[in-house]
């Protein structure tokens, strides 16, 4: 299991999308805490927790 916690901050476009390839490379689970939607879709989030 893979927790990340808002992992594009502080990223440039380059480093979004080598991490973006490497999730998408990763079969285990994913829990993601984030506000980029574009990086959500991008790695094939299906579940969502809202909270508040």
């Amino acid at each position: 299991m893979i927790i990340l916690d808002e992992p594009t901050n502080n990223l440039d476009i380059q480093n979004i999308g080598i991490l973006t390839a490497a999730i998408n490379e990763y079969r285990g689970t994913l829990l993601v805490i984030s506000h980029d939607l574009h990086f959500l879709q991008e790695i094939g989030v299906d579940r969502e927790l809202a909270l508040g």
